[in-house]
């Protein structure tokens, strides 16, 4: 292997759905289902195994766990957009490609005129280019609602692309005693 060349560590759900990918040394964050968060580090092994912490875990046998201890978990570091994605229109299936900073999107020019076959078609290259189901959910957020809003952020979507509800952040009233 080429010293300048990082591997990179795939996550999956218990189904082998590709959720994310990190470098080799980066961190994953683990949340619980009580809320409890841990920072783990991991290190590359081979394509489908990785040491989280101090354990060693098949990619799927770590899914899996974390499914039966209702944790999920995601990069340290949020995803960033990709220059393009494929996805389809909602309306007739057709393939289409988004390109980031573009606002609407682009005929794909080898789309099939099937529907199921031209989904198919975007998931296999999406998943080819490392593009996760998260980021075309920011992706068609962006170019529908603009490329500075919410929509557009990765972290707006879970793993499978569907919108999460946005974290309130309370501010904290310092009142002063009566006097």
């Amino acid at each position: 292997m080429n010293p300048e060349e990082i591997n990179n560590i795939r996550f999956i759900d218990s189904h082998y759905n590709h959720l994310f990918t990190v470098p080799d040394g980066a961190n994953i964050i683990i949340t619980h289902e009580d809320g409890e968060k841990l920072i783990r580090p991991c290190k590359y092994l081979d394509d489908y195994h990785t040491r989280i912490g101090t354990s060693i875990y098949h990619i799927c046998e770590f899914a899996e766990r974390m499914e039966q201890i209702k944790a999920t978990y995601a990069p340290e570091q949020p995803m960033k957009l990709p220059d393009l994605c494929y996805t389809n229109l909602p309306t007739s299936g057709e393939l289409i490609i988004i390109k980031r900073d573009q606002q609407g999107y682009s005929p794909c020019g080898f789309a099939s005129g099937s529907a199921a076959q031209d989904k198919a078609t975007a998931d296999r290259l999406n998943s080819r280019a490392g593009i996760t189901r998260q980021q075309v959910a920011a992706m068609i957020g962006g170019s529908m609602f603009g490329w500075d809003t919410p929509a557009a952020k990765v972290e707006s979507y879970d793993f499978y692309g569907k919108p999460v509800k946005p974290t309130k952040t309370r501010k904290h009233q310092i009142s002063s005693p009566d006097r």
